[in-house]
C-alpha cells in the first residue's frame, strides 16, 4: 500500500467516525428510555435518582451551544437532540414523582441525590441562562472554548458513575450492575468521538472527555467479561463485600 492510499484510507476513516459520531450519541441518549417507560408504566419512581437527567439536559444544553459557536454540525445537532430527549425524560420523571416527595426527596426516597425538585429545577435553568447569555453577548474573546472546558468538566463529574460501578464490581465480584450492550455503544461512541475530534476538529474540549469514557468503558467491559453475571459476595454496610 502506497503513502498516498494509505493516507486516503485513514481520512476515510476519520470521515466515517465523524458521521458515525452523532448516530452513537443519540443512541446513547436514547439508553434511558426502558427505564422513563417503566416509571410511566408503574407510575411511580421508586429509589432512582433524578440527577442523571437534570444533569444530562445541562450537559447536552453547553454542548450544543458549543457546537453552534464553533459552527460544527456533528456536535450540535445530537446534542440537540439530546437536550431534547433529556428534558422529556426529567418532565416524565417529576411528573411521577408524589407532591409530598416533591420537597424532601433527599430524605423519602433517594439518600444519593443531592436537593429538590426545585433546586434541580433552578439549578438547570441556571445552567441553561448563564450558557445563553454568555453566547448571545460573548463578552469573552473565546466565549466558546470557555463554554466547552465548563462542559468538558461537568463530563469529568458525571464520570463518577462509571467510577461506582467498577467499585461495586470489585468488590462483590459480580459485574451484572454493567449493562453490554449500553457500555460497548458507550465504547463507540467515545471512540469515534477521539479520532474525529483530534484528527479532524483538533479539538481538546472534545477528544479529551471521550478518552476518559472510552478508558472507563473498556475497563467495564474487562470486568464483564473477567466476572460475568455471577452471584457476587455480599456487600457489608460498609460497602465493602465480606
Amino acid at each position: 500500500m502506497s503513502a498516498v492510499e494509505g493516507s486516503a484510507m485513514l481520512t476515510s476513516f476519520i470521515n466515517f467516525c465523524g458521521q458515525g459520531a452523532p448516530i452513537a450519541s443519540i443512541g446513547c441518549y436514547l439508553a434511558p428510555i426502558p427505564t422513563i417507560r417503566d416509571v410511566t408504566m408503574t407510575g411511580t419512581v421508586g429509589s432512582l435518582p433524578l440527577l442523571p437527567y437534570s444533569a444530562m439536559v445541562s450537559n447536552a444544553f453547553m454542548w450544543t451551544i458549543y457546537g453552534v459557536l464553533k459552527k460544527e454540525y456533528a456536535l450540535w445537532s445530537c446534542n440537540g437532540v439530546g437536550c431534547v430527549l433529556a428534558a422529556y425524560y426529567c418532565l416524565q420523571f417529576t411528573s411521577h414523582i408524589p407532591k409530598a416527595k416533591q420537597t424532601s426527596i433527599l430524605q423519602a426516597s433517594t439518600p444519593t441525590l443531592p436537593g429538590t425538585v426545585q433546586q434541580h429545577a433552578q439549578a438547570v435553568a441556571a445552567v441553561i441562562g448563564i450558557t445563553s447569555l454568555m453566547a448571545i453577548f460573548q463578552p469573552f474573546a473565546n466565549t466558546a472554548n470557555l463554554i466547552g472546558n465548563v462542559a468538558v468538566l461537568f463530563c469529568i463529574l458525571m464520570f463518577a458513575s462509571p467510577l461506582s460501578v467498577i467499585r461495586v464490581v470489585l468488590q462483590t465480584k459480580s459485574a451484572k450492575s454493567i449493562p453490554l450492550p449500553f457500555t460497548v455503544l458507550t465504547c463507540v461512541n467515545c471512540f469515534m468521538w477521539v479520532i474525529f475530534g483530534w484528527f479532524k476538529l483538533n479539538d481538546v474540549n472534545v477528544y479529551l472527555p471521550n478518552i476518559l469514557g472510552l478508558t472507563f468503558g473498556l475497563i467495564q467491559v474487562a470486568l464483564k467479561v473477567q466476572f460475568g453475571d455471577k452471584d457476587g459476595l455480599p456487600m457489608s454496610t460498609s460497602g465493602i463485600a465480606p
